[in-house]
């Protein structure tokens, strides 16, 4: 499977992370989905199958990564391990974890990660607390309090020398203004080409280093544009969802 890899979070040697697309493939065949949503209309158990093929990657077992329940929240989760049995994947049953956008935690071995699909994936390291983030932040979230709620929390754990990678994500060519969420938008960041376009990446950018991360990275992937990555916009309801994470070796 194909991975991207931010090249600021490359260089922390404490750190293995990832951005993931939309496919696999095993033995030279066809590509096979790496849809991480079980909302999706794939079964529960080729996604977790995918799940385990992703946390194979990082020399896991799927006990031991993370996703919550995402719903365009401003929510933020601190994960140790106290409270991780009550995040982990189990049966049907117990699918979906607790509701959140964004999570952190200073445990080594814990796989975190957000899914999106046309949303920007953003992922955090502190360089000295050996601190790691992840927030899956859309224009909802962007707009709302999830970046400035999860830098907070990293601050109050001691972070003062926080990266943050965001991952591939609707640009702004892409991302044509639909005139019922033309209210909820920062209009510093919409431009008039035709039609009015956001600069979701852009506005995200600007939240991190305003809250106090020292280094933004972008990864300039449009996944409207690019078929190698979910995207809702592209693809509607027949969308699945991609995964990024990142864990402390």
């Amino acid at each position: 499977m194909e991975v991207i890899q931010s090249e600021i979070l490359s260089t922390i040697r404490f750190i293995n992370h990832g951005f993931f697309g939309r496919s696999y493939s095993e033995n030279q065949e066809k590509p096979k989905s790496l849809n991480v949503s079980f909302e999706h209309k794939e079964d529960t158990q080729i996604v977790l199958r995918n799940l385990e093929k992703i946390a194979h990657y990082f020399n896991k077992p799927a006990s031991d990564l993370i996703m919550l329940n995402q719903k365009h929240t401003d929510i933020v989760h601190y994960i140790n391990l106290k409270n991780i049995d009550s995040y982990r994947f189990k049966d049907h049953d117990q699918i979906l974890p607790p509701k959140g956008d964004a999570i952190i935690t200073k445990q080594k071995g814990i796989l975190i990660g957000v899914c999106t699909a046309d949303c920007a994936p953003i992922l955090l390291c502190d360089l000295n607390s050996e601190c790691i983030g992840a927030i899956h932040a859309g224009w909802r979230g962007t707009s709302g309090k999830i970046i400035e709620n999860t830098i907070s929390k990293m601050h109050s754990l001691g972070c003062e020398h926080i990266v943050a990678a965001i991952g591939p994500c609707l640009q702004k060519h892409s991302f044509e203004v639909r005139d019922d969420i033309m209210p909820n938008l920062d209009r510093r960041y919409v431009s008039y080409n035709g039609g009015l376009f956001f600069d979701m990446q852009l506005q995200i950018s600007e939240k991190l280093l305003k809250a106090g991360v020292k280094t933004v990275s972008k990864i300039n992937i449009d996944t409207f544009s690019n078929d190698d990555y979910f995207s809702y916009r592209r693809l509607g309801r027949e969308s699945g969802v991609q995964f990024s994470g990142m864990v402390i070796n």
